[in-house]
C-alpha cells in the first residue's frame, strides 16, 4: 500500500499529487452537474403530464463531491432535487415512485447533449429512491457515481449560523421513518458541517478514505464494512477533540483516527449543532441511540441516522488492520520514533503496548440518568465556590470562561457570576442599617446619602461585593473644603461608629479593616449566618450638585468651579457619584450581564498581574466604561448575543493606544471652560475614557499591556467562537467616534481606522487577479461562449473602501450578448458554469486569504468572499455580475464612448441604471483618477454615512452610497480642485449640500455629450426631474438622487455640522468651501 510505505514528511506531497481529484474532471464535473441542475431548474416547472409540474424549489449539492472530500479515480455526489409537491415526510415517500419517473424524462432530455470532456454511463437502477449515473473521464480513469435523490424541504431556507426550528426534527421522529430514511432532506447541513472545515481536514480526510480504499477493496465484497461517511466524521470528531488548528501534522492526524478505530468498542460520537437537546422529544430519542451498541456515530444533520451502527458494520475487521499498521514508515519520524497521536482523545502513546482500552469520552457526552443536556459541545465548568467571600471568583471558575460555549455565556453568568439574589437583599439591608447609625449617632450628619460602587451601579459581581456610601455633608461649601477638614471628619465618623454600633441587628458586626483608601473612611458588614461580609467605603463629599431631577444637566457652573479648584484626576469624583450611578444603572440588564463577564475575565487577568511586580491595571470602572461604549455604538438592542458583545470589548481592549471614549450626557461643548477643559483632555495620550459624570477623571489611566495581551488569547478561545469553530463576528465598533473628533485630527482619523489594511489590500488584489484570470482561462472552455474581459468594480477598485467589510464586483464580459437586452438570456446557465470555476479556482489555486463562495445558490447572483487570516474583521465581499460588452476594449486615456453606445442604452433601458454594470470601467475610472486625499474625504463620508445608515430611520431608504461618492467628488471640483485642502472644510461641504438636497442638480459630460440629438432629449428629460439629481457620469439612465430618504440623511447632517468635527477650538462653525447646491451644472452647455 502506498500509504504505508510513504514516509511520515511525505504524506502531504502524497494528498496533493495521488489523492486530490485531477482539475480537469472536477472542473468537467462541476460544469455538467452545473447544467443538469439550471436543466431541472429550468425544464421542471414547464413539465406537463398526468401529474402537475415539478416545481423545483432549491437543489443542493451533496456526497463526497459536495463536501469537498472527493477521491481520485471514483467518487460519489448527490444532487439533491426539492420539490414543492412534497409537503410533509410521508409524502416524499409514498410520492417517490411517482416523482422519480417523471424525473428520468428529464434525465432523459437532458442526456441528449453531450457533455465536453465526460463521458456518460447509465448502469442498472438497482437503488431504491434515487436516479443515478456514472460521469467517466475520457481517459477512463476517474468517475463519479451521481445520485439524483428527490426531497421534502424539510428546513426551507437557512440562515448562517441558525440551527433547524425545533419542529423539523420533532416531525421528524414523530414521522415513522427508519434510521436515515430522510437523511437527503438535511443535505444542507451535512454539506456545510464538511465543507467550512480547513483544507488540511479534509486532506486527513482523504488520506483516511484512501487508507480503508487500499485495505478494504476485496474485503467490502464479502463482509459488510462502515461507509466511508463514518470515517469522515470520526476524522473531524478526532480532529476537533485533539487539535482544532488549521495547520498539522498529517501523519500525527491519520495515527490519532487509525487509535479511535482501535478503540470502536467504546465509540459514542455525535454533534448538536443542528438538533437542539432543549426540546424533550429530541432529548429523549438521542438518549436512547446513545444506548445503542458501540460504535456509535451520529449524523451531526440527521439524528436517525447512525453511521456508525456497531450491529451492522464489521469494524473489528478495520480495527486489525489498524493494530497492525504503526511499524510503517507513515507513522515514523525523521529519527525513527513513533509518531504520537494527539493528545485529548484518550489514546495510548505509539510506544505503549495496550491499546485494548476503551477511549476516553470527554464529560460533556456522558449520559447521567438525571442529565438534562447531552450538548456534545457543552463544557461543563466548575461549580461556583460555596464561600462568599470575595476570593469566590477562584482561579478555577475564571479559567473556566475560556471553555464555555459561546452559546452559553448566558448561562455561565446566570449560574456563576449573577450575586445571589438573598445574599443581595441581606447586602442591602446591612447597608441600610448602617446609613440609620450614621444619621443617629454621628455628629457629622448627611444631608443626603447615595450608594455607589458596583453595588450601587448593579454591576458586582457574585462574592465581591463592594459599596460606596456618599456622605453629602453641609459642613463642605466648596470642593476646597473637603481636602481642608476630611481626614478629622473620618476619624469623628470612625470613633463615633465604633462606640454607637450597639448591635442594631442580632448576628451583623461591624469591623475596620486596614485603611487603604484616601479619603475614605472603610468598614465591614459581617454576618455571621451564614458568614458573608460587605465591604463599604464611606466617603465625606461636598454636594456640589444638590437634588437633581431626572434627565437634568449639572449647571456649567458646577464644572466652572470644579476647574477652578485645581481638581483633577478625578480628586473630587465622589461629588458625582450620583450620576455615575444613574449612568450605570439604568442600562437593559442584559447589557449589566456583558459587564459582569467582562469584569469576571478582568479580575482573573488581574490575579495574574498581582504576581508579576509592575504597573497596576486601570480599574474595574474601566471596563464597565467600555462595554457601555461597545453596546451604545455597536449594537443598542436589549437582546443580544452575548458572544458578539464579549468579543467586541476584548477588541476594543487590543486598540486600547486609539481609544478616546467620552459622553456629553452630563457635560457639554456649549459652555466655553467646558469645551476648553475637553478640549485640553483630548489632546493628551490614550487610551483616553473620560468619566461621564467628572470630566477631570480619565479612568483609563493604568497599564493595559497585560490586558491587551490576554485579550487576544481570549479570542481563540471558545467563548468567542461559533459553533462551526469560526471566530464570532464583533460589532462594528471603531475605538473613536467622528462626531467627537476635533476637525484638526480628521486626517488621523481616517489613516487610523478608516483606511483599509495594506498588506491586506495587497492580498486581496493578488487574489482577485489570480481568479479573474482563471475565469478568463477556464470559464466556457468547451463553449462558443466566450469571456471577452473580466473587470473589477465596487469600492476596492475605486480605490475607496473602508477598513474592515467592504464590497467589489467582478464583472464577467461575455460574447453571448450582443445587446444589452439579452444580458437577462441564459443567466441561470452561465451563473451555474461560474459557478463552477469559482469553486474550481478554490480548490485549485493558493490564496493568501480565505475565500469563500456563498452557498446560497440563487441563479441570478453570485457572490464570494475574500477574509484575512489573521484580521478576521477585515473582508471583502464579491458579486459577480455577466454583463454585455457595450465598450469594448478601453486603454487609459481612451476617448469617451461612441454615441451610438449610448443612443442604444436609451433605446432598451426601462429602469434607472439598469445596465449600469456594462459602464464599470467608466464607473472605476472617473473616481480612481483623483487625488489621494480626495478618496480619504469620499472614506470620511462613507464611514459618516454608514454610522448614519445604522440608526432606525422609519420606512424608505436612504440615498444609495455611490451617490455619496458623486457628490463629495463634485463639492471637491466646486470648490477649488486644491489637492491639498483641509479635511475638516471638505467634510463640511459635503454634509452643506446634504441639506440643500432640494436643490440639487448634479451631472458630468465627460463621457456622453450632449451634442448627439438623441443623448440631448434624453439629457434635457432627466434634469427637468424632480431634485435632488446626481446623474452617473458613466451612464445616464442611473440617477442616484432619485427615490430615497434625503430628508434623512440631510436631518443627520444637520446633526453633525454642529460636532466637534465640524467646529474650530472656540466653538465656531467650520467655514465650507463656496459651493451651490442650486441648478448646479457641470459640463454643461447653454441649452439646459
Amino acid at each position: 500500500m502506498d500509504v504505508y510505505r510513504t514516509a511520515a514528511a511525505a504524506l502531504d506531497r502524497l494528498v496533493t499529487r495521488r489523492l486530490q481529484p485531477p482539475p480537469e474532471f472536477v472542473g468537467a464535473a462541476r460544469r455538467a452537474l452545473g447544467a443538469l441542475d439550471a436543466a431541472l431548474r429550468e425544464r421542471g416547472g414547464r413539465r406537463g403530464g398526468a401529474g402537475p409540474g415539478l416545481r423545483v424549489l432549491k437543489t443542493v449539492k451533496e456526497g463526497s463531491f459536495g463536501r469537498g472530500t472527493a477521491l481520485r479515480g471514483g467518487c460519489d455526489s448527490e444532487l439533491v432535487i426539492f420539490f414543492g409537491c412534497f409537503e410533509s415526510y410521508e409524502d416524499q415517500r409514498g410520492r417517490r415512485a411517482e416523482i422519480l419517473q417523471e424525473m428520468q424524462g428529464l434525465l432523459d432530455a437532458w442526456c441528449r447533449d453531450r457533455i465536453p470532456g465526460l463521458r456518460l454511463q447509465f448502469p442498472e437502477q438497482n437503488m431504491p429512491g434515487v436516479l443515478w449515473f456514472q460521469l467517466v473521464s475520457e481517459d477512463l480513469e476517474n468517475w463519479m457515481d451521481v445520485k439524483l435523490v428527490p426531497a421534502f424541504d424539510a428546513l426551507g431556507t437557512l440562515s448562517p449560523g441558525i440551527k433547524p426550528k425545533r419542529e423539523v426534527y420533532a416531525t421528524l421522529l414523530n414521522s415513522g421513518c427508519q434510521g436515515g430514511e430522510h437523511a437527503a432532506c438535511f443535505a444542507e447541513l451535512r454539506r456545510n458541517f464538511v465543507n467550512t472545515r480547513p483544507v488540511k481536514l479534509k486532506n486527513l480526510i482523504l488520506l483516511v478514505k484512501h487508507w480503508f480504499r487500499q485495505a478494504f477493496q476485496e474485503e467490502a465484497q464479502s463482509r459488510p464494512l462502515p461507509p466511508v461517511y463514518a470515517l469522515e466524521l470520526l476524522t473531524i470528531f478526532a480532529w476537533e477533540r485533539g487539535c482544532g488548528k488549521d495547520a498539522f501534522s498529517l501523519a500525527q492526524g491519520f495515527r490519532s483516527v487509525l487509535g479511535l478505530i482501535q478503540q470502536y468498542q467504546g465509540l459514542r460520537v455525535f454533534w448538536t449543532v443542528n438538533y437542539s437537546l432543549e426540546d424533550p422529544t429530541v432529548g429523549d430519542f438521542l438518549r436512547r441511540q446513545l444506548e445503542r451498541p458501540r460504535p456509535v456515530i451520529l449524523d451531526p444533520a440527521d439524528p436517525t441516522w447512525d453511521v456508525g451502527s456497531g450491529t451492522a458494520w464489521h469494524w473489528d475487521v478495520l480495527a486489525q488492520e489498524a493494530r497492525t499498521c504503526c511499524h510503517h514508515p507513515c507513522f515514523l519520524e525523521a529519527a525513527g520514533s513513533p509518531v504520537q497521536p494527539w493528545e485529548g482523545l484518550g489514546l495510548p502513546r505509539a510506544e505503549c503496548s495496550d491499546l485494548g482500552h476503551c477511549v476516553l469520552r470527554d464529560s460533556d457526552q456522558e449520559t447521567p440518568e438525571d442529565s438534562r443536556s447531552l450538548d456534545d459541545t457543552e463544557c461543563h465548568w466548575p461549580a461556583a465556590a460555596a464561600s462568599t467571600a470575595p476570593s469566590a471568583l477562584g482561579a478555577a471558575s475564571a479559567s473556566a470562561l475560556a471553555q464555555v460555549p459561546a452559546r452559553e455565556l448566558d448561562r455561565f453568568i446566570q449560574d456563576h457570576l449573577q450575586p445571589n439574589p438573598r445574599l443581595q437583599e441581606q447586602a442591602k439591608r446591612a447597608i441600610e442599617v448602617l446609613q440609620r447609625c450614621l444619621h443617629k449617632n454621628c455628629t457629622y450628619r448627611p444631608s443626603r446619602v447615595i450608594k455607589g460602587g458596583s453595588f450601587g451601579r448593579g454591576t458586582n459581581l457574585r462574592g465581591d461585593c463592594d459599596a460606596e456610601l456618599i456622605l453629602f455633608l453641609n459642613c463642605f461649601t466648596n470642593f476646597e473644603d473637603q481636602e481642608r477638614h476630611r481626614g478629622e471628619i473620618i476619624k469623628e465618623i470612625r470613633t463615633q461608629l465604633a462606640s454607637g454600633w450597639q448591635d442594631p441587628v442580632p448576628g451583623l458586626r461591624l469591623t475596620f479593616p486596614e485603611q487603604n483608601t484616601p479619603g475614605a473612611l472603610q468598614v465591614q458588614l459581617v454576618s455571621a449566618t451564614p458568614e458573608t461580609w460587605v465591604n463599604v467605603s464611606l466617603l465625606p463629599a461636598f454636594d456640589a450638585m444638590g437634588q437633581l431631577g431626572a434627565d437634568t444637566k449639572p449647571q456649567p457652573q458646577v464644572y466652572t468651579a470644579l476647574f477652578n479648584s485645581g481638581g483633577h484626576d478625578g480628586k473630587h469624583a465622589a461629588c458625582f457619584a450620583e450620576l455615575r450611578r444613574n449612568f450605570v444603572n439604568t442600562r437593559p440588564a442584559k447589557l449589566k450581564n456583558l459587564i459582569l463577564l467582562v469584569k469576571h475575565w478582568y479580575h482573573h487577568v488581574a490575579a495574574q498581574n498581582q504576581e508579576q511586580p509592575g504597573p497596576s491595571l486601570p480599574p474595574a470602572y474601566a471596563l464597565e466604561l467600555l462595554t457601555i461604549f461597545a453596546w451604545e455604538q455597536g449594537c443598542k438592542n436589549h437582546s443580544f448575543n452575548m458572544a458578539q458583545g464579549l468579543r467586541t470589548v476584548l477588541g476594543l481592549v487590543q486598540q486600547y493606544q486609539d481609544l478616546c471614549v467620552y459622553w456629553t450626557d452630563n457635560y457639554g461643548t456649549e459652555d466655553p471652560a467646558l469645551r476648553t477643559h475637553l478640549l485640553g483632555q483630548l489632546r493628551k495620550p490614550r487610551p483616553l475614557i473620560l468619566d461621564p459624570a467628572d470630566p477631570t477623571w480619565n479612568v483609563g489611566q493604568g497599564s493595559w499591556e497585560l490586558l491587551a495581551q490576554n485579550a487576544v488569547a481570549l479570542m481563540t478561545q471558545a467563548c468567542c467562537m461559533s459553533g462551526d469553530r469560526t471566530p464570532v463576528s464583533p460589532w462594528d465598533v471603531l475605538p473613536a467616534l467622528l462626531h467627537q473628533t476635533p476637525a484638526r485630527d480628521l486626517d488621523k482619523f481616517i489613516s487610523r481606522f478608516l483606511q483599509p489594511n495594506r498588506h491586506f489590500l495587497a492580498q486581496v488584489n493578488k487574489a482577485v487577479n489570480t481568479i479573474c484570470s482563471f475565469l478568463r482561462e477556464n470559464c466556457f472552455r468547451n463553449s462558443p461562449i466566450k469571456v471577452l474581459k473580466v473587470v473589477k468594480g465596487g469600492s476596492s477598485a475605486k480605490g475607496t473602501a473602508l477598513r474592515g467589510r467592504s464590497d467589489a464586483d467582478i464583472v464577467v464580459f461575455l460574447s453571448c450578448f450582443t445587446q444589452f437586452t439579452e444580458q437577462g438570456n441564459k443567466r441561470a446557465e452561465i451563473i451555474s458554469e461560474i459557478r463552477a470555476q469559482l469553486e474550481a479556482c478554490q480548490q485549485e489555486q493558493q490564496f493568501e486569504v480565505k475565500f469563500e463562495i456563498s452557498k446560497w445558490e440563487n441563479p441570478r447572483v453570485l457572490s464570494f468572499s475574500l477574509t484575512s487570516q489573521t484580521m478576521l474583521d477585515h473582508s471583502v465581499d464579491f458579486d459577480v455580475l455577466p454583463a454585455f460588452d457595450a465598450l469594448g476594449q478601453l486603454g487609459a486615456g481612451s476617448r469617451p464612448p461612441h454615441a451610438q453606445v449610448y443612443r442604444d442604452l436609451i433605446r432598451s433601458y426601462h429602469c434607472a441604471g439598469e445596465f449600469s454594470t456594462c459602464f464599470t470601467e467608466l464607473q472605476r475610472d472617473f473616481i480612481v483618477s483623483r487625488p489621494t486625499k480626495l478618496k480619504s474625504l469620499i472614506r470620511l463620508v462613507k464611514y459618516w454615512y454608514r454610522q448614519g445608515h445604522k440608526m432606525p430611520k422609519g420606512k424608505g431608504s436612504l440615498p444609495p452610497q455611490h451617490g455619496l461618492e458623486l457628490l463629495t467628488v463634485y463639492a471637491w471640483e466646486q470648490g477649488g480642485q486644491d489637492p491639498q485642502f483641509g479635511m475638516a472644510e471638505g467634510f463640511r461641504t459635503v454634509l452643506e449640500l446634504i441639506t440643500q438636497y432640494h436643490q440639487l442638480r448634479v451631472y458630468w459630460t465627460v463621457n456622453y455629450s450632449a451634442e448627439d440629438e438623441t443623448i440631448r432629449d434624453f439629457l434635457r428629460q432627466q434634469l427637468q426631474k424632480p431634485r435632488p439629481i446626481i446623474l452617473d457620469p458613466a451612464d445616464p439612465t442611473g440617477n442616484l438622487g432619485h427615490s430615497a430618504r434625503w430628508d434623512l440623511l440631510a436631518k443627520e447632517a444637520e446633526d453633525s455640522m454642529s460636532a466637534l468635527c465640524c467646529t474650530d477650538r472656540d466653538g465656531t462653525a467650520i467655514r465650507p468651501w463656496p459651493v451651490r447646491g442650486a441648478a448646479v451644472v457641470w459640463g454643461a452647455v447653454s441649452w439646459v
